[in-house]
Order: C-alpha cells, then sequence, then structure tokens
C-alpha cells in the first residue's frame, strides 16, 4: 500500500490543491475528494486538472505528518 501527498492542479487557472491518498496503484486516477475540488472539477472539466505525487510513504501516520507540514 502507498500512502502519498499529490498536488492537483487546476491546467486553465493555476489553482493547486494538496492532498493525502491511500492507494495500492500509483497511477489511479485519483484527483481528490475535497469539497472545493470537487467543484472545480465540475466546472472546469476533468481533463483539466493534472495530479503530481509529491512524496510517497509506507505507512499513513507519515504521510499524515508531512500533509499537515505542507498544509
Amino acid at each position: 500500500m502507498h500512502y502519498i501527498i499529490y498536488e492537483t492542479k487546476n491546467l486553465l487557472n493555476g489553482n493547486i490543491y494538496i492532498g493525502k491518498h491511500k492507494t495500492s496503484d500509483l497511477n489511479d486516477s485519483y484527483l481528490g475528494s475535497g469539497v472545493a475540488l470537487n467543484k472545480a472539477i465540475k466546472k472546469y472539466g476533468k481533463e483539466n486538472f493534472k495530479r503530481t505525487i509529491l512524496y510517497s510513504f509506507d505507512n499513513e501516520n507519515d504521510a499524515f505528518n508531512k500533509e499537515a507540514e505542507i498544509v
């Protein structure tokens, strides 16, 4: 299992969203689940967003701590 910290960027206006995600597939299509992000995806379309993995961890605690440090 991978615990990642990611950045999802709106390619049209440059807005970024930072989040944490648990996955077994680093190449899944997950962009995020925040209210503001989902509203933006609905408005601009999923194709106008790109997720970049910033950090990857083997355990959830390390990912949680890094997310808290960043946000």
